[in-house]
């Protein structure tokens, strides 16, 4: 797993969430190599980010939800939710 090492501040991570191997999580971007971008990410309790996901700054994950192996997070995921892809999409809600 790989943190932010520029902004480790602006990630939050809720109790109960599960991270698998090789994921990496970015609080900021560079944008037209001249301006960076900073956006706090906060993933909420008992989600579950499959291996090799990246999830880019400026996204929350919802409760309980779930993102499948090697998606890319641009957006924020709601509570109870299924989402993968590059980009990450919604799948189906969680019963």
């Amino acid at each position: 797993m790989l943190f932010d090492t520029n902004y480790p501040d602006m990630i939050t991570i809720e109790e109960g969430v599960y991270i698998t191997a090789r994921c990496i999580i970015l609080a900021h971007s560079m944008h037209n190599r001249t301006k960076v971008v900073k956006g706090s990410v906060h993933i909420k309790r008992n989600a579950f980010i499959g291996c090799n996901t990246v999830i880019l700054h400026g996204v929350t994950i919802g409760e309980n939800s779930i993102v499948g192996a090697a998606s890319v997070v641009t957006k924020d995921i709601p509570d109870n939710e299924i989402w993968g892809g590059c980009p990450a999409r919604f799948i189906r809600k969680r019963y």
